[in-house]
């Protein structure tokens, strides 16, 4: 019972199970960025997603060949119609998985950390 507990109190570092929800805020490097609300990190086994600021847009992607590189993206077009895209591509730092995010307003590093149950 005691190892039990104790390997739910010290979850693995992201460079071996990175499966679950990460999150934390965006750090503005440029432009104007969703800031006053957490992003989530969700990722799966193979797939991931990324909700910049916790709104309503959701980035979606896959994990990496090597599995230490996530890398989601929402294609969008303006209102002339011109394409454009959002991207979030993130990675094992530590304890923690580390990202940088752009858009077309916005350029921002982030990072996150297990979510608390």
């Amino acid at each position: 019972m005691v190892s039990l507990l104790s390997a739910c109190s010290s979850p693995q570092p992201p460079s071996k199970d990175p499966i679950g929800l990460w999150t934390g805020a965006l750090v503005a490097d440029q432009g104007t960025c969703p800031t006053d609300s957490n992003s989530t990190l969700q990722i799966g086994t193979h797939t991931i997603t990324f909700t910049p600021g916790d709104n309503a847009l959701v980035l979606k992607g896959m994990r990496g060949a090597d599995k230490q590189h996530f890398h989601a993206q929402l294609d969008m077009r303006d209102a002339q119609h011109k394409p454009y895209s959002l991207v979030f591509n993130g990675y094992p730092v530590g304890n923690a998985i580390g990202g940088i995010y752009g858009a077309p307003t916005c350029r921002a590093h982030i990072v996150m950390t297990r979510a608390k149950h």
